[in-house]
């Protein structure tokens, strides 16, 4: 029986013979493996050394130690925030930080339930509603912060991603970095928060002790418990009074305190990043306004410029929720203080934090906006030059690329009902206005009482 026959001959195909042969005997070379799938983010080869971030100027390490802050009073609940490479921040349930976080949301729904049961006795106002307002406005934001922390892993692996592009020549860091201009901002935010708090507690005291010395009626000795029970009367009309109870209550007031502050803090930090690497642009483009330049060179800029709108909308989708958190509690404390401009006050010093808190809080509300508004006009302040471009150095790329920048809105904003812009921040003014002078018209017959006897 005549067995089969090995032909190594090989009929070669019309095109190349060779071919066939080097493809039998080479075999296909398997795609590269990446050192775990998490890296599919950042492209970063089995045979590549990775980056030193911690030498890098990027947007992770610029806030991580904010954030980290910001962990002490549960917001955020993330593992990994002060790791210096961004692949190893996560989120997780079964955490230490969510532990911590799930605790301070169940002191903040008692002091609420507390609030709205004492005003449920006495009577709502539009005045003695603000303390209501303030424990929703936190309990609200630690379930904004909570599905943002979710997102986050995913934000900070994209961020760092596209913004490792604008750490390399041809692209150069502005005299001040990104860590140096967010956290000047937060240190002068963090402070002028911590002066309000300390100026309100003060006010509280010496209103307290003052009452005391000169109602003859009020035979209490001043003290630390009689004035717990005196202040936060509507806590213990819930909870038994005891000196821890009164030291933890007086803690975690001065916590909700810094977590009414950071929402705005923290969307001062995303728009210092993002504003950050559209200046970078900008400067490149700047550049190259008395030069001859190829049409390679505008190709690139416009392709990081896209990337960089794709980052902001997937940042933007991310928080918008938490902006407009942010927005409507400044628009309703703006309005509250203002609506108390023209009342009289006992002593000098509730006028001194009043001024100060009313100031304040106009301050933080613009200064949140026009950071946020930067991202907007940085986007577009290389139109300019891209229109004086000459007729040498004039290709599609640059068309494309002043038609985006001229027609697209790059900025951030609250679900999209509203952009972030300077426009916005003079159309919320004049809104302010218009309310106060509805409210002033609404509490006349109350400021017409004036204050109430001191000794009641």
């Amino acid at each position: 029986m005549k067995g089969p026959t090995l032909n190594l001959r090989k009929t070669p195909s019309k095109d190349n013979g060779v071919k066939q042969v080097e493809s039998l005997a080479k075999p296909e070379t398997p795609p590269p493996k990446f050192v775990e799938d998490s890296h599919l983010a950042f492209n970063v080869l089995a045979s590549e050394k990775l980056p030193n971030y911690a030498s890098l100027d990027l947007f992770h390490r610029a806030v991580f130690q904010l954030m980290f802050l910001a962990q002490c009073v549960a917001i955020m609940p993330l593992v990994g925030i002060r790791e210096s490479n961004p692949r190893r921040v996560r989120f997780a349930y079964k955490s230490i930080p969510m532990l911590v976080t799930l605790i301070f949301m169940a002191a903040t729904s008692i002091l609420f339930l507390s609030m709205f049961t004492h005003l449920i006795k006495i009577g709502i106002t539009a005045k003695n509603f603000v303390g209501l307002v303030f424990f929703g406005c936190v309990l609200a934001a630690y379930v904004v912060f909570i599905r943002l922390a979710k997102k986050w892993p995913a934000v900070v692996r994209i961020w760092t991603r596209t913004e490792m592009v604008f750490t390399k020549p041809p692209y150069e860091v502005p005299k001040r970095n990104l860590s140096r201009r967010v956290q000047l901002a937060a240190l002068a935010i963090i402070g002028l928060s911590l002066g309000e708090h300390a100026l309100y507690q003060v006010s509280a005291i010496l209103s307290y002790t003052r009452r005391i010395q000169m109602c003859a009626n009020i035979t209490t000795v001043p003290s630390f418990n009689n004035y717990m029970q005196t202040n936060y009367d509507y806590v213990f009309q819930l909870l038994p009074y005891s000196p821890i109870i009164a030291v933890l209550v007086l803690l975690i007031n001065g916590a909700f305190t810094f977590v009414w502050n950071y929402m705005d803090l923290f969307i001062m930090m995303i728009s210092k990043g993002l504003s950050y690497r559209f200046e970078q642009i900008t400067a490149r483009i700047r550049k190259l306004e008395h030069e001859e330049v190829s049409e390679s060179v505008f190709i690139q800029i416009r392709e990081h410029y896209v990337k960089m709108c794709e980052l902001l909308e997937f940042v933007d989708s991310a928080m918008s929720s938490l902006i407009l958190l942010s927005c409507v509690n400044n628009l309703y404390f703006v309005c509250y203080q203002l609506l108390n401009v023209f009342n009289k006050l006992r002593w000098p010093i509730n006028y001194v934090y009043f001024w100060y808190s009313l100031l304040y809080l106009i301050g933080r509300t613009a200064f949140v906006f026009l950071t946020a508004a930067d991202i907007n006009e940085e986007s577009k302040r290389g139109l300019g030059v891209l229109r004086r471009v000459s007729s040498r150095s004039w290709c599609v790329e640059v068309e494309r690329l002043i038609f985006q920048m001229t027609t697209q809105t790059v900025a951030l904003s609250g679900k999209k009902f509203y952009f972030l812009t300077r426009r916005l921040l003079f159309g919320m003014a004049g809104t302010i206005v218009t309310y106060e002078l509805v409210l002033l018209q609404f509490d006349e017959p109350n400021r017409r009482k004036g204050l109430q006897p001191l000794c009641a």
